[in-house]
């Protein structure tokens, strides 16, 4: 997917599940970032965390089943938020392939 970059696209979902009290979940996935990030990672650990990444797109509990209610000030509505966590799901599913 041009234009589109792992770490940048899971950081904007963690910033919507941020916003949309899911920190749990956002937390899960900044530990895989750390990973990701991490200069000492072995290849095998940022394998492991790029499939677990692919797999919580549609796994169960994953992102597509999250219900999202936006924190009061957040920039989403319930609509807005569920529209853009699933573009960018679609988008991490295939970057994770």
């Amino acid at each position: 997917m041009t234009g589109h970059n792992l770490l940048g696209v899971v950081s904007e979902i963690i910033n919507l599940l941020k916003q949309c009290g899911r920190a749990d979940k956002a937390a899960w996935l900044q530990e895989r970032v750390a990973v990701l990030e991490a200069r000492d990672a072995v290849a095998d650990a940022r394998e492991y965390a790029t499939n677990e990444l692919h797999g919580v797109v549609l796994g169960m509990g994953g992102l597509m089943d999250l219900s999202l209610v936006p924190e009061p000030g957040s920039a989403y509505s319930s609509e807005s938020a569920r529209e853009r966590l699933d573009e960018l799901a679609d988008i991490l599913y295939d970057l994770t392939r």
